[in-house]
C-alpha cells in the first residue's frame, strides 16, 4: 500500500513505534492502559453518571486505604519484586570478568560477547540498565569492583519511600453524595464552565459490555486464488 508506506515514512515513529519511544519505561511496555481502566469499572459503567462517579471514588478511596496499609509492612529499601530481580542480576555478575577503561566505565565479558559499562551515566551496551532502571548483571559486576551499594543506582521509582509517597494522600467521605451544592453562581459563571450532553440517539438493544476486537486482530489472511485463509496466492496448493 503505497499510501500507507507514505504515512509511515512521513510520521514520527516516536508517536506509533515502541522501539523509538523516549519516555521512561521502568521494564514495562504496556499500551492498555485505557483496557486496564475500562476492566476495573466494568460494573460502574452502566450507571448513571453521578453514580458512576461516586463508585469510581469509593474504588480508589478503597484502593489507596489497601496499599497505605501494604506500605507499613515494608522494611528495607526497595520493594519486593525489584529486590529478588536485583538479586538475581547480583548473583549472575559473580562469574563475570571485566577489565578497567577508566575511574567510572568498565569492558564486561560475558560468554563470547563483551559490553562497555559507565557508572557515571548508569549505561550499559546491553541496554537493559537503560530500559529497567535496573543495574543489569554487567552493573553489577562493576559495581562490586567498586565497592558500591546496588541499592544506590537504582531508579528512585523502586523505592520503599517512593512507593509510600505514591499512596499518602487519602479521599475524604462525601457523607450527603444526594445534596443539592452551589459551587458556582449558575448566572455569572461563563459559558465554557457548562458540559452539555451530546446530542445523540441511544440505539436499541441492550448495550455491549465487552470490547470489541479491533480489525487488526480478528483479520485472518485469505487466499486470492482458492479464498482459504492462512496462505498466499503464491504459496497456494488448492486446486480449483
Amino acid at each position: 500500500m503505497p499510501l500507507a508506506a507514505s504515512f509511515i515514512s512521513n510520521s514520527d515513529p516516536n508517536h506509533w513505534a515502541n522501539a523509538y519511544f523516549s519516555g521512561e519505561r521502568w521494564g514495562i511496555v504496556n499500551n492498555n492502559q485505557a483496557e486496564n481502566w475500562n476492566g476495573w469499572v466494568k460494573d460502574a459503567r452502566s450507571l448513571p453518571v453521578p453514580s458512576m462517579i461516586d463508585h469510581i471514588r469509593i474504588k480508589i478511596m478503597e484502593m489507596l486505604v489497601k496499599r497505605q496499609g501494604k506500605s507499613l509492612a515494608m522494611t528495607g529499601i526497595l520493594c519486593k519484586k525489584i529486590l529478588k530481580r536485583l538479586t538475581i542480576n547480583h548473583m549472575a555478575s559473580r562469574s563475570l570478568k571485566y577489565c578497567r577503561s577508566s575511574s567510572t566505565a568498565f569492558e564486561v565479558y560475558d560468554e563470547d560477547k563483551s559490553y562497555k559499562v559507565d557508572l557515571q551515566y548508569k549505561t550499559c551496551s546491553c541496554k537493559a540498565w537503560q530500559l529497567e532502571k535496573l543495574p543489569c548483571k554487567h552493573a553489577c559486576a562493576c559495581l562490586e569492583s567498586k565497592g558500591y551499594s546496588v541499592y544506590e543506582f537504582v531508579d528512585p521509582c523502586f523505592h520503599i519511600d517512593t512507593y509510600k509517597q505514591v499512596y499518602q494522600f487519602t479521599i475524604n467521605p462525601i457523607p450527603s453524595f444526594d445534596e443539592d451544592f452551589d459551587l458556582y453562581d449558575a448566572c455569572n459563571a461563563p459559558p465554557d464552565v457548562f458540559v452539555n450532553a451530546p446530542d445523540s440517539r441511544t440505539r436499541p438493544g441492550r448495550r455491549k459490555t465487552k470490547r470489541i476486537p479491533s480489525e487488526v486482530q480478528t483479520r485472518k489472511l485469505k487466499c486470492t486464488r482458492c479464498g482459504k485463509p492462512g496462505h498466499n496466492r503464491r504459496t497456494c496448493t488448492q486446486p480449483i
